[in-house]
């Protein structure tokens, strides 16, 4: 490839970035600081929507080291935005400050005086200027909800042991990334585990990376690992160690990684966390097996009316529920800002018999009947068209028009069965005599599902529908539990 290919390579993919940023370009502030006796530059990158609301709070996500990082958090943030992975927050990058020449990073991130670091020693003066000043300013002129995580990488990851050791109040969530544990013979790692065990864990988490192999033990990161062994049960922390990567080309992975940890749990307001059937009958003694894809969530449970908390089991993809009356589900978030309840509609009930029996190779044909518009929604008049079909979709008549289709459905053996509607416009859907749910559009998009217990047979099914849109879609699907895969994929035709 040529270089002026190379070029254009890159000049394209800074246009994408650019494109699909979701964080507004920084603004460029500063502070003087007394407790540094300093004048501080910070980078403020706000969500790029910020303005449109101006009621609405943001957590705050600090940059150590920001001369450096700050940019590799951007795009990583910007990344899983985009894709619907981490709510609108704010990123503040905070550069090193450079006095006659002299990176202050040396003396602020470091716990102690040490004769290889003539400058060093300044966290308790570094950790004070956060508390006391950089975040009151942050809040107070920026739309911050007061919710903070910091990013620290080398000695940025020791300063934030140290904080952690120290007060940990100041942040909710830490991202330590390869941590300069081994400074002073690892003595933060020991402040830590004589005082983990009383860290307040309440909207806390703890992301630790290092590196495989010997860096692990000579960045002194078994030790950090060692001390939260000791942390409280309820703390959520995680250590990852990452192999054939150097001290700094981990900061790529570990960050991604670090922000999907810290978010796990975060679902966008308009999209919905639940299980499927969440509704319909269980038979006592023959438990119902729901499921939900758990991939970006962690569904807790509990069988015994309490409420889940992250100690609880966590359900794996399905969970076969007997006793709905006291089960409770919860997605429960790594620091609890996005924890969300599951509502059961399931409740205890009989088999549902069939209206008769199936004949040999029995036809279920479907019979419709296509309504005026205005007839909606009883369809109690007469109809201007009706008859039988053997497909689901007849030559619609108008372009606007209420309907009822009815069919026979052949349920080949007893056991449990899912009856599905979908639809994008207003819908109602019988069942065997009940309803399985309805529809509204547009506002209320999706399916509904009803899990019941039936016996080998023929049952009726009714789907009444009002159509207003050219290409409206209608679905009526039943499916059986499929005990091989474990899933409701056994289609009923």
């Amino acid at each position: 490839m040529s270089h002026r290919s190379i070029l254009w390579l890159l000049a394209g993919l800074l246009a994408f970035a650019q494109a699909h940023a979701e964080l507004a370009p920084p603004v460029h502030d500063a502070l003087t600081s007394t407790a540094l006796a300093q004048t501080r530059v910070i980078d403020v990158y706000l969500p790029k929507d910020a303005d449109k609301d101006p009621a609405q709070r943001y957590e705050t996500l600090y940059v150590l080291d920001g001369d450096w990082n700050t940019e590799l958090v951007v795009q990583t943030v910007d990344f899983l935005q985009g894709r619907g992975l981490l709510p609108p927050i704010i990123v503040v990058g905070v550069p090193n400050h450079f006095d006659d020449g002299a990176n202050s990073r040396d003396h602020d991130l470091t716990p102690s005086p040490q004769p290889h670091e003539a400058r060093s020693g300044g966290a308790a003066q570094f950790m004070a200027f956060f508390k006391t000043e950089l975040i009151p300013y942050v809040n107070k002129r920026y739309p911050s909800n007061g919710v903070n995580l910091v990013h620290g990488h080398s000695y940025g990851g020791l300063f934030l042991a140290y904080v952690i050791a120290n007060d940990p109040s100041i942040f909710d969530g830490y991202l330590l990334l390869d941590p300069a544990m081994w400074w002073n013979d690892k003595e933060v790692a020991k402040a830590l585990e004589a005082k983990l065990s009383s860290m307040p864990t309440r909207g806390k988490a703890v992301f630790i990376a290092g590196r495989s192999g010997p860096a692990f033990k000579g960045m002194g990161v078994d030790s950090l690992q060692a001390a939260f062994a000791k942390a409280p049960s309820d703390l959520p922390w995680k250590v990852v160690d990452y192999p054939a990567e150097s001290h700094d080309s981990m900061k790529f992975k570990a960050t991604y990684d670090a922000l999907r940890f810290m978010y796990r749990g975060y679902v966008k307001p308009e999209d919905h966390v639940d299980v499927s059937p969440d509704a319909g009958i269980v038979v006592a003694g023959k438990p119902v097996t729901v499921g939900a894809n758990t991939q970006m969530f962690d569904i807790h449970y509990t069988t015994d009316g309490s409420e889940p908390n992250r100690l609880s089991p966590t359900m794996d993809r399905t969970l076969a529920i007997a006793d709905p009356a006291h089960t409770r589900l919860k997605s429960i978030s790594t620091r609890g800002e996005y924890d969300r309840d599951i509502t059961l509609h399931l409740q205890m009930g009989s088999v549902i018999k069939p209206e008769r029996a199936a004949q040999p190779d029995e036809k279920t044909p479907i019979h419709y009947a296509y309504y005026d518009e205005k007839s909606w929604p009883a369809l109690n008049g007469k109809p201007f068209s009706e008859g039988e079909i053997e497909k689901t979709d007849p030559t619609d008549p108008r372009e606007r028009y209420a309907a009822r289709f009815e069919r026979h459905y052949v349920i080949p053996s007893d056991g449990y069965y899912v009856v599905v509607l979908r639809s994008s416009e207003d819908a109602k859907l019988t069942f065997a005599g009940r309803e399985i749910g309805r529809t509204q559009a547009p506002k209320d998009p999706r399916h509904r599902a009803l899990v019941l217990p039936l016996q080998a047979g023929i049952y009726t099914a009714k789907l009444d529908f009002l159509h207003t849109e050219k290409n409206a879609e209608f679905q009526v699907l039943i499916y059986g539990f499929d005990e091989k895969e474990s899933s409701w994929t056994k289609e009923v035709k």
